[in-house]
């Protein structure tokens, strides 16, 4: 028997049949080249084994001589990208589903530094400078026909190669929103002005692809509202869906601009989102639409969540992104009725975060999720799967995330595992999570490592078991994993030894009873998030960080939200000094040289966690191959934990 009936009950398309509901979001690989790689094919190629009805390639420009968002953007006007593309679209055909590619040109966001020789950035109004220095040249009539004439064209290339559907990325702030968008178009012509002015060009848009390719499937993206002052509303995008409706077969609910910092947080919805967070908008364009279905993304990844979805009618298909990312084969688990196996996102903003020019230093040119170890490196997978040619008994020390994906990857390829856990449950570093409000991805991606861990064959689990020198000779391993975890970081601050002092990590150890005023010592990712729960249950809290910015290890969009979220509601001193903990609060030395005392009934100290390793150095002797995973070898986030882990597993 199948489980969610409406999820994956299929659908015809104009002249196609869509098998479900579940449609992959636009993602681009990172690449070095402006074609599709290897590992973009097996990117596509895992999202469609997974059982996307639709699978939608991501980010193909369509004028390159005005457009290029970085160096190495696919572009539908260059025909040497036609082979990779075509064999990228048979991997999506292979496994059933119907591929879509998205067309888009960054109008005043492109970057004039990556286009050919010639080019120039153009928008629908003039700016002196855009985000990076180049000059924006308003566009005529004339430019306005000629980028039409290059979406048809390209919309044309890409049913040449193969693609079902085109979807017109007409949100995000790319060149078709910034027409619809008052924080862009500040013309005073046909263009500009009344929604139906603003709606003028990118309805030419749609015309001109609708003329070229009569029986290709049309997708128009959008953003229900900006989230920010003068930028695109629901009722503006209401209207402008009566304009679409009949003119596109499907109509893409997202949200948000990149011309605004704070509302791109909701284009990739932080955790200080609620998930769904556009399905409202998606149910009120479609109850204006008569013609055309529906498409929702936004945060989400519960297959419940999504059968309610289209069960109500607020949408006809759920469009997940990073969902894919953490887990490629949610669609077949929930099918089969093991929903509760699949690895939920964590909204960590890792894999988006990485590649967020300029706001970060580098591109890395590497996708790479925290929960995902495989993420970006598909083609190794097949040794995943591979079953080993003997046994070995592998004996892995730590409960944690490391410790847990070491074991069931190992397990899966025929070792005999030992799971042995110290305390009562799994979970390690992540057992914080279950006290912050704001963290329960995390809870629900623990939920499913442990039911993972329970049900993987040759695996056996002992809880309230410490692994010692003493258990190890007693079992003999071949193989011994060390995922002990890491321990804290104490700095020599005259005081520590209080009773009002606790390590952070102690509020979940210890069930601790926090007093009202609380100052945390310490300001990178840990310290800050528990300080703004903390807030937010009613504490007045402090922060005190030496550097002079906070959270600065966190990805960049969920730093910029968690920031947003702590202004107002915590008091923090960056460049600051803690020079004692008194009797009545915590003495400091801020960045001006002041000495401040900031009165505490409890301090927590956040100073950041450090290794276990040094403690087992000398088990190196104990069995025949001995590997350190995880934050043992170095304290650091989940994504090292479970690679680390993965690579243990997977490398015995």
């Amino acid at each position: 028997m199948f489980h969610y009936t409406h999820l994956f009950q299929p659908i015809h398309v104009r002249n196609a049949y869509v098998k479900n509901r579940i449609e992959s979001a636009p993602m681009s690989p990172s690449g070095d080249v402006p074609f599709y790689t290897r590992e973009a094919y097996e990117m596509y190629n895992s999202i469609a084994k997974g059982g996307a009805g639709i699978v939608t390639l991501g980010e193909a420009g369509v004028h390159s001589l005005t457009d290029h968002a970085h160096p190495t953007m696919p572009h539908l006007d260059d025909e040497t990208l036609l082979p990779s593309l075509i064999q990228t679209v048979d991997t999506v055909h292979k496994w059933g589903a119907l591929a879509s590619i998205e067309l888009t040109h960054s109008g005043c966001r492109a970057k004039g530094a990556f286009l050919a020789e010639g080019g120039y950035v153009i928008g629908p109004s003039p700016m002196e400078a855009n985000l990076y220095g180049d000059r924006v040249i308003e566009m005529d009539e004339d430019m306005m026909n000629t980028i039409a004439d290059a979406y048809a064209q390209a919309a044309y290339m890409a049913e040449f190669a193969g693609c079902d559907i085109v979807n017109i990325h007409g949100g995000h702030g790319w060149l078709i929103s910034q027409f619809l968008s008052d924080l862009n178009n500040h013309r005073t012509d046909k263009y500009g002005g009344s929604i139906e002015n603003k709606a003028r060009f990118p309805l030419m848009i749609v015309d001109r692809i609708r003329q070229k390719c009569p029986n290709l499937i049309l997708e128009f993206r959008l953003s229900g509202q900006e989230e920010t002052e003068g930028g695109i509303t629901i009722e503006e995008t209401v209207e402008f869906a009566k304009m679409l409706d009949g003119k596109v077969d499907i109509i893409h609910v997202s949200a948000a601009t990149f011309h605004d910092t704070s509302s791109s947080a909701r284009m990739f919805p932080t955790v200080f989102y609620p998930r769904g967070c556009n399905v409202d908008n998606a149910a009120k364009v479609k109850a204006v639409v008569k013609k055309s279905l529906v498409s929702v993304v936004g945060g989400i990844n519960d297959p419940d969540f999504m059968e309610d979805v289209i069960a109500s009618g607020k949408a006809d298909f759920v469009v997940a992104g990073r969902q894919f990312i953490a887990d490629p084969d949610w669609p077949r688990k929930a099918r089969k009725g093991k929903a509760d196996e699949i690895k939920k996102c964590i909204r960590c903003e890792t894999c988006i975060s990485a590649g967020f020019i300029p706001h970060v230093p580098f591109s890395s040119g590497v996708l790479r999720c925290s929960v995902n170890p495989t993420w970006g490196r598909e083609y190794e997978n097949t040794r995943k799967e591979e079953k080993v040619p003997y046994a070995k008994k592998v004996l892995v020390a730590g409960g944690g995330p490391g410790g847990m994906e070491a074991a069931i990857t190992a397990a899966r390829r025929g070792h005999q595992v030992i799971l042995c856990e110290k305390n009562d449950h799994l979970a390690g570093s992540l057992d914080y999570a279950k006290q912050i409000s704001f963290k329960q991805d995390i809870v629900q991606f623990l939920k499913s490592m442990v039911i993972n861990v329970q049900r993987t064959p040759n695996l056996e689990l002992r809880l309230n078991t410490e692994v010692t020198e003493e258990l190890i000779a007693e079992e003999k391993p071949d193989t011994l994993i060390v995922a002990c975890g890491a321990e804290p970081v104490i700095p020599p601050i005259p005081g520590l030894d209080k009773p009002m002092v606790h390590h952070v990590t102690d509020l979940y150890k210890k069930h601790l009873s926090v007093g009202k005023k609380v100052v945390v010592i310490g300001g990178g990712l840990a310290g800050c998030e528990e300080g703004l729960d903390l807030a937010w249950k009613g504490h007045e809290v402090s922060i005190v960080e030496m550097k002079d910015g906070l959270a600065k290890d966190a990805p960049y969009i969920h730093w910029r939200h968690l920031l947003e979220k702590m202004e107002g509601a915590v008091t923090s001193y960056c460049s600051a000094k803690v020079l004692s903990v008194e009797e009545d609060g915590v003495k400091i030395l801020d960045q001006d040289g002041t000495e401040l005392l900031l009165e505490a009934d409890t301090v927590l100290v956040a100073a950041g966690m450090k290794g276990t390793l040094p403690k087992y150095e000398n088990w190196h002797e104990l069995a025949e191959e001995v590997i350190f995973v995880g934050d043992c070898r170095k304290a650091s986030k989940i994504l090292e934990a479970m690679r680390t882990g993965y690579c243990a597993g997977v490398t015995i």
